[in-house]
């Protein structure tokens, strides 16, 4: 009798445990410092984004895998790829249909950034307009920009596009102010921020086959790391 009723406890136990305790969630990403990268001693992937993500899944007890690919084939893998995510991705008006949600992650701003040695001065989009500006595949900057009438043309990494405007072959570059000290570092040269021209919203875009029980559960923990301040905690450590 007694092993009956532990028997039949533990089947009520399982039968209480919620639909995603077994999921195991993709999430895809490019290498993008401060956001995401590869660590080649370790072989993890590491981050202020893949910080905060890790700690949403534990809280949320859901797991999880990385997978690192090129930007435009991780937004178009999230698209197709069921119980998968691409993060953190710019959450816009023509991206919004294509996914389910979670955010935001990060408060993003986009600056134009010119050589300290270059006889340039932007402080309008009308300014910008004489010039070439280059940012990087899957930014979503090139099609904002382009509205504007403004040739804008994309590196398949922000490293490139940099690098791109250090050589002379560019001379206007576009890109997130929070990393920007972290690429300009790789670089021999001295960039000047011209002015900061957008401000979006990033967030975590899963397939549109995703329970909503899911995203709500992750939903859910986001938002109390940021009540607990562990969000601010988290970016205040990549600061530069």
């Amino acid at each position: 009798m007694m092993l009956s009723r532990v028997a039949s406890v533990f089947l009520l136990y399982l039968w209480m445990l919620p639909v995603w305790s077994g999921e195991v969630i993709t999430l895809v990403t490019h290498e993008y410092k401060p956001y995401s990268w590869v660590d080649n001693a370790s072989g993890e992937v590491k981050g202020l984004t893949v910080e905060i993500a890790n700690l949403m899944f534990e809280r949320a007890k859901v797991k999880k895998s990385w997978k690192i690919m090129p930007s435009k084939r991780a937004y178009n893998y999230a698209k197709s790829k069921s119980n998968t995510c691409i993060f953190p991705l710019q959450r816009n008006q023509e991206r919004e249909a294509d996914f389910k949600w979670v955010g935001p992650i990060m408060i993003n701003k986009y600056a134009f950034y010119t050589l300290a040695d270059a006889d340039i001065a932007l402080e309008t989009l009308e300014d910008v307009k004489k010039y070439t500006v280059v940012t990087y595949l899957g930014s979503g900057l090139r099609e904002y920009l382009s509205g504007f009438g403004i040739n804008t043309i994309e590196a398949l990494k922000d490293e490139v596009a940099a690098t791109m405007v250090s050589i002379g072959r560019v001379p206007v570059w576009a890109t997130d102010v929070f990393s920007a000290p972290y690429t300009i570092g790789q670089q021999t040269k001295a960039f000047d921020e011209e002015y900061v021209f957008f401000t979006s919203l990033s967030a975590m875009a899963c397939h549109r086959g995703m329970s909503d029980e899911m995203v709500n559960r992750l939903q859910s923990e986001l938002t109390q790391l940021y009540k607990t301040q562990e969000i601010a905690k988290i970016v205040r450590r990549y600061e530069r």
